[in-house]
C-alpha cells in the first residue's frame, strides 16, 4: 500500500504535546486599542513587541480558525536569513544600500528569534545550523558561482554567503550528487507549531486577547467586522498572507501558493551515518522549482516542494492542502538526493497556502488617516521575515527612534495581480516550466532556451 494511503495527513509538527487551552470566539461588540487579524506568526509577532512597547495597550488577535492553523504551524521548519528575493535582486527595487541595509537586517533577525526563544523559555527545537543550496547539475554550479560574485560585488561578505566546493559540502551532508553549494549560516530549524504556540502563550500572559474562530468579513475605518459581530480599535493590523484574497481591499494584493511536505519516520544511525547530516544545515538546490528540507530533531527527514497547482481565482480550501502527484514528487525527491533513505517509511504528507505579491517584495503598509496597517508577502520565507516586519511596523506606527524605519519595505507596494483567467493560466504556466526546464537540463546538461525565455518573462 502506498503512502499516499497509508501516511497521518496533517503536519508532522501538529505532533508535538503541546498543552491546549479553551478556545474563545470574538464577542459581538468590543473596544481595543490594535486589532490584530490573523492568528500566525506576522499577527503573533506584532502582539509580542507592541505589548512589549506598550503594555497597557488593549491588544487582540482576530484569527478564522485556530492558532498557528495556516503556513506558521505546518511550513517546513526554516528560520531563514533570506528574502525570496537575493540581494541582487532587491536592489534593482530599492536601490543598492536599501537592499544591503536589508538584508543586514535580516541576517541579525535569525539571532533576534533565538534571543526571544531564550528570554521566554520556547522550546520548538530550535537548532542554527546554517544552510546550504547545492548544485546538482554543473550547471547549477555555474548558475549558482556567479549569482555569489554578483552578491558579494553589492557588498555580502564571504562569510554570510560563500561557495563549498563538492569535498567540504560533503562535511555538511552527502548527497547523491553535487557539484558544490553555497552555504550561509543565517538559518536555523524549528517546529514552527511550537513556535506559534509558545509566542501564543506569551502574548496571552501579557493580557492580549486571542479570539478563534471568529472569521473576518471585512475592515473599513477601524471596524473589523467578522462572524460574530464588530471590533474596533485605533490601529487595525492586517496578517492574513496566504488568506489574503478573503479580505476585499487585499484581493489580487498577494496570491495563495501552495507549498507540499512529507515527513519520513526516523532515520537509523545506520541510514544517518550514510547521509551524514552533521550539523543540520538546511538544504535546497539550485534548481527553478523550489524544493526544501530539513533533519528533524528527532532524525525524520522533513522534505517541501512548489509544484501543486494554483486554483482558479485565489480559491483557498482544505482539500488543497493534499496532492497526490506533488506529494509523490517529494517523496521521489528524497530518494533522489538521500538514497540512503529512499526505503524510509513516509509517516505524514501535508501542505498549505503561501501568499505570494506580484513582485516578491514583502511590505510593511501604514495608512495613519484610516488607522490601518499590513504585513506581509514573505511567499514561504516568512518565519525570521515576519519578526523582522512586524518589529518594522510597530517602531513606524510609534515612530520610534530606529534603523528599521529606514527599510524600503514601509509603504512599498507591489503591483496588482492580473484579473483571471491570465492569473489563472500565468502561474500555472510558471509552475509546469519550472519543472520542465529542471528536466531538460538534468538530461542534456543545457538550458532550454525558448522555455527559459517564457518562463522568465512571466516572472
Amino acid at each position: 500500500m502506498s503512502f499516499i494511503d497509508t501516511a497521518a495527513r496533517h503536519p508532522l509538527w501538529h505532533d508535538s504535546k503541546i498543552p491546549p487551552w479553551e478556545m474563545e470566539v470574538a464577542p459581538a461588540s468590543h473596544d481595543v486599542d490594535v486589532a490584530i487579524v490573523g492568528g500566525g506568526f506576522s499577527g503573533l509577532w506584532t502582539a509580542y513587541y507592541m505589548s512589549q512597547l506598550r503594555p497597557d495597550a488593549r491588544i487582540a488577535i482576530v484569527e478564522a480558525r485556530r492558532i498557528g492553523f495556516g503556513a506558521s504551524g505546518r511550513n517546513g521548519g526554516w528560520c531563514s536569513g533570506f528574502f525570496p528575493l537575493l540581494p541582487s535582486e532587491l536592489a534593482h527595487l530599492f536601490g543598492r544600500d536599501k537592499a544591503h541595509a536589508s538584508y543586514q537586517e535580516s541576517f541579525r533577525t535569525v539571532l533576534e528569534v533565538e534571543r526571544v526563544l531564550a528570554k521566554e523559555n520556547l522550546r520548538c527545537d530550535w537548532h542554527r545550523g546554517g544552510t546550504l543550496q547545492s548544485a546538482s547539475t554543473s550547471l547549477q554550479a555555474e548558475r549558482l558561482q556567479e549569482m555569489l560574485l554578483v552578491q558579494h560585488a553589492l557588498g555580502i561578505r564571504g562569510s554570510d554567503m560563500e561557495w563549498l566546493p563538492p569535498q567540504l559540502v560533503g562535511e555538511h551532508l552527502q548527497l547523491a550528487e553535487t557539484h558544490g553549494a553555497v552555504y550561509s549560516p543565517h538559518c536555523a530549524t524549528m517546529n514552527p507549531y511550537s513556535l506559534v504556540m509558545g509566542l501564543a502563550r506569551v502574548v496571552r500572559s501579557r493580557g492580549v486577547h486571542i479570539w478563534e474562530n471568529s472569521a473576518v468579513k471585512g475592515i473599513d475605518n477601524g471596524v473589523v467586522t467578522h462572524e460574530h459581530g464588530h471590533v474596533r480599535a485605533t490601529l487595525v493590523v492586517q496578517a492574513t498572507e496566504g488568506y489574503s484574497n478573503t479580505i476585499r481591499r487585499t484581493r489580487r494584493r498577494l496570491v495563495p501558493l501552495y507549498s507540499l511536505m512529507v515527513a519520513t519516520e526516523p532515520l537509523d544511525d545506520h541510514v544517518l551515518a550514510q547521509i551524514g547530516w552533521r550539523h543540520r544545515a538546511t538544504f535546497n538546490d539550485g534548481g527553478n522549482m523550489v524544493i526544501y528540507a530539513q533533519l528533524t530533531a528527532d532524525n525524520r527527514i522533513a522534505f517541501g516542494g512548489r509544484g501543486a497547482p494554483y486554483h482558479f481565482a485565489s480559491r483557498v480550501h482544505d482539500r488543497f492542502d493534499l496532492d497526490d502527484d506533488t506529494h509523490r514528487k517529494i517523496a521521489a525527491s528524497i530518494a533522489r538526493h538521500f538514497p540512503a533513505a529512499a526505503g524510509a517509511r513516509i509517516t505524514h504528507r501535508w501542505g498549505g497556502p503561501l501568499g505570494l505579491p506580484r513582485d516578491w517584495s514583502p511590505n510593511v503598509t501604514i495608512d495613519r488617516a484610516s488607522g490601518y496597517a499590513r504585513i506581509g508577502g514573505y511567499a514561504g520565507d516568512g518565519v525570521a521575515a515576519s519578526n523582522l516586519l512586524a518589529r518594522t511596523l510597530v517602531d513606524e506606527w510609534h515612530e520610534a527612534q530606529s534603523p528599521l524605519r529606514e527599510l524600503p519595505f514601509i509603504n512599498h507596494h507591489s503591483p496588482k495581480w492580473e484579473p483571471e483567467p491570465v492569473r489563472f493560466l500565468g502561474i500555472n504556466t510558471l509552475i509546469r516550466l519550472s519543472e520542465s526546464i529542471d528536466a531538460y537540463e538534468l538530461r542534456h546538461g543545457k538550458s532550454p532556451r525558448l522555455r527559459k525565455r517564457i518562463f522568465e518573462s512571466l516572472l
